[in-house]
């Protein structure tokens, strides 16, 4: 709803002006009249409307008071004022502290219809795009925790899907280069965030002088290959062959849904705590998460091939309760095996 307060000391230009517009749209709501400034100030306070339309000339507190107090307490909603003829001077007055628009009395409806239709429209594309944000939030933040965990484990081919992952789900939007620019800031901060603690690794520098989303997809591209080369230094990846031979027999048996972490250890001969203590420098992760991690990659790729029924991949990925595989699928990807065939076949 477009929330709506009328300042008006006549009691008639205030119900014409409701009539007006509860008329013209079903999204206008009125949700408060007052006689003068004072009275609207309070009710402007508990009611934050997105639109308030005043008077100029009104008896305690007027119009152009009203305003700069609104402004003084941070209210930056819309304001169209009402004026005679003879008060053109307090028009400008009004204009000069951000006040939209004015209007004429007497009213003509359809001036009014019009500017507050104009308002609106303004008004309901902003929310469309601050929901489309809000909704893209959470898919964000998945996938730099994905690509944070991919980064750790220098698992290359995954990072590099799920950076590209990341960036169509940004470019297939209808957001702004800022809007973009400012989710992937905030993906950016996340993964350095989650490495922080385990690598000090520098953090990314956006190109603000090139403006385009292509080239800021280019430089985050860069940073995480750069940070992929750091994390291979400094871990000193690969020098550490017992748990190499686990991980490998791991990736060579996910399939198996009884697949233990003695079973994995017992041709190594070295102790789960130990092995745990290197797995987690290795990569991160668990036992369990990293398991669930090759599982899930591969179910990725297995849903690609549409012979296949959902539950049959969730088998071959050491899921034989579907149940079970879809809510570990959806935790960690974001989205069901089924909704993820069908993002995939778009």
């Amino acid at each position: 709803m477009y929330r709506i307060i009328l300042v008006d000391d006549e009691s008639m230009s205030r119900k014409s002006l409701d009539k007006i517009l509860t008329s013209a749209h079903s999204q206008y709501q009125i949700v408060g009249e007052a006689a003068n400034g004072a009275e609207a100030l309070e009710l402007i306070r508990l009611q934050q409307p997105h639109l308030i339309i005043t008077d100029i000339s009104m008896p305690i507190m007027d119009g152009i008071e009203l305003i700069q107090r609104l402004r003084q307490d941070g209210y930056d909603g819309e304001i169209i004022i009402l004026s005679g003829y003879g008060e053109f001077e307090y028009a400008q007055a009004a204009l000069r502290h951000g006040v939209v628009d004015y209007l004429l009395k007497p009213l003509k409806e359809e001036l009014v219809v019009e500017l507050v239709g104009r308002l609106f429209a303004r008004f309901a594309n902003t929310r469309q795009k601050a929901m489309v944000k809000n909704q893209l939030l959470a898919p964000v933040i998945s996938a730099a925790e994905r690509i944070s965990t991919a980064l750790w484990a220098a698992n290359a081919p995954v990072l590099s899907q799920e950076t590209e992952n990341l960036l169509k789900l940004l470019a297939h939007q209808e957001l702004s280069y800022e809007e973009r620019r400012t989710l992937l800031e905030n993906a950016a901060s996340l993964i350095q965030n989650q490495l922080g603690d385990r690598l000090l690794i520098s953090p990314w520098e956006i190109p603000y002088d090139e403006p385009g989303y292509t080239t800021l997809e280019s430089s985050f591209r860069d940073w995480l290959e750069r940070k992929l080369a750091e994390t291979r230094d400094k871990r000193n990846w690969g020098r550490r062959s017992a748990t190499q031979q686990a991980m490998d027999y791991i990736k060579q048996h996910f399939s198996d849904s009884e697949l233990s972490l003695e079973k994995v250890l017992e041709p190594l001969d070295i102790s789960t705590t130990y092995f745990y203590h290197l797995l987690m420098e290795e990569t991160g992760m668990s036992y369990i998460a990293y398991l669930t991690n090759v599982r899930m990659e591969h179910a990725k790729a297995l849903l690609t091939d549409t012979s296949l029924k959902t539950y049959e991949v969730g088998q071959r990925c050491g899921y034989p309760d579907y149940s079970h595989f879809t809510k570990r699928f959806k935790r960690m990807i974001g989205l069901s095996p089924s909704e993820y065939r069908k993002r995939m076949q778009q």
